[in-house]
């Protein structure tokens, strides 16, 4: 999974009032995992990680993370054609 962006972790830690270490205690990760996404040293992690993360700030899955291996979706051909058949 790939960190959205790090500001907007910041802005949820900061809008939660949790710290990092508190965080990592909440969603069951070392403080080391945590900072490094929060710094921006990382900016990739696992399913797990990411999901407990997001749980743990009470965000919707998805919100901070995406999945950076995912194929783009294919596109709608009606919506291509202006929804003419």
């Amino acid at each position: 999974m790939q960190l959205r962006s790090r500001e907007a972790l910041i802005i949820c830690l900061e809008a939660t009032g949790m710290s990092e270490r508190l965080l990592a205690r909440v969603a069951g990760l070392s403080h080391a995992t945590v900072n490094h996404l929060v710094t921006g040293r990382r900016t990739g992690c696992t399913l797990a990680t990411a999901r407990a993360i997001e749980t743990a700030l009470g965000v919707a899955a998805g919100t901070l993370f995406e999945n950076a291996e995912a194929p783009a979706p294919i596109p709608d051909p009606e919506w291509q054609l202006g929804g003419q058949s």
